[in-house]
Parts: structure tokens; sequence; C-alpha cells
């Protein structure tokens, strides 16, 4: 018996050995993605978003945005944007009387706040919140050749509280953003005297974008 049970403890060592020997990797491989994962929560993400024509007027903008992790639901960044001439919707949006004028975007700037709402289908979409507040420059002239050096500027605030979502494919680093919502002017100049027209700035207009989303 006591033979028996001392070549039972033995063996119940050598299980126990072998066992440790082989669990020592499968930890360090745990530990190694714990640590690599907690890494990347760690590590700040940069969001670039890049905006093609939008309903403000501009024809192309660009925002940069920085967050804590790529998963964060906090994110704040800046704003440009500028246009061209135009007689376009996203003119007539911000203006009035705009039919015997040309409004040019110059440029505008601006800080942005995105707060995100929920994470869905695995991070793939993700509606957000956001606001920006900024200044713009607008440039307007006649319609034809009659007085081409004649312009007007004025200089505006604006407030852009907006709704949107993300769409990123597997929750991976390119995707695209969507923008709505209403956009706020102050300003102390409301007319531009154009020719024979006035060009009235719109004190609430609508504002929407679709941008290419890449996260760095």
């Amino acid at each position: 018996m006591r033979v028996e049970s001392k070549r039972s403890m033995q063996w119940v060592q050598a299980v126990a050995v072998g066992a440790a020997l082989v669990s020592v990797p499968a930890m360090a491989q745990d530990m190694a993605s714990s640590s690599t994962g907690q890494e990347q929560q760690r590590r700040g993400a940069f969001l670039l978003e890049l905006q093609p024509p939008a309903l403000d007027g501009s024809l192309y903008g660009i925002r940069a945005e920085v967050a804590p992790s790529r998963d964060s639901r906090l994110a704040f960044g800046l704003l440009g944007r500028a246009g061209g001439w135009n007689r376009s919707l996203g003119a007539k949006a911000r203006f009035t009387g705009v039919s015997g004028s040309d409004v040019k975007l110059n440029f505008g700037v601006g800080v942005d706040s995105r707060y995100t709402l929920a994470f869905l289908a695995n991070g793939t979409v993700r509606p957000f919140v956001g606001m920006t507040l900024g200044l713009e420059e607008f440039v307007a002239r006649p319609d034809g050749a009659a007085v081409p050096d004649r312009k007007d500027y004025t200089t505006t605030a604006f407030l852009e509280p907006t709704l949107g979502v993300m769409w990123r494919p597997g929750s991976g680093r390119v995707g695209l953003s969507a923008r709505a919502g209403p956009g706020f002017t102050f300003t102390d100049v409301r007319e531009l005297q154009v020719g024979s027209s006035n060009l009235g700035l719109r004190t609430v207009y609508p504002t929407a974008s679709l941008g290419l989303l890449v996260v760095l």
C-alpha cells in the first residue's frame, strides 16, 4: 500500500509539474494580450474627416479630432472649410436675395466637440451629437461684369449643434460620417450692399455634410 501510495504521489507530482510547464506559455500570452489591450485603451486616437461640398456653402472642409482611444465616446478638435463663387443651394441657405449676386465663403474656422451616443453592430454604426463654434468670412459681388471689382465682405460667428452617425465597417480605421442640424449666426452685419441688391445673412440656417473618416 505504501509503495502504491508513493507511486501515486509521484504520478500526481509529475502531472502537476507538467501542467505548470504547459500553462506558463498560455499565462504569458494572456498577460501580453492584457497589456496590449490596456495599452490600446490608453493610446489616443486621431480622427480626420474630409468633407466634399456641403449645404453650408463650402466646397471642401476638413475636421481633425483627438480622442483618448479609438473607441472613446468623447472627442475634441478643429474645423476648417472654404468655398468658391456660386449661387448654389448652399449660398441660398445662408443668404436671402442671392439671385442677382455671387457669394463666396472665403474661410471658416472653428472648434469642435463630439460625443458618441452608442456603439451598434459591434461598433460599425456610431450615432453621435456634436457642437461646433467658430468664425466665417463671406464675400459677395454683383452678377456679371458691370462692376467686377465691387465686393462686400462680412465676418460672422456661428454655432452649429449637429446630430450625426459614423459608419466604420468592422470598427476599422476608415468609414463615413454624416451630420445634419441647425446653424446659428451671430454678427453685427446683417445685410451686404451688392450692386442694386441686398444680401441678408440668415440668423438660422440648415447644415448637412457627408465626410470620409480616417482614424489614425
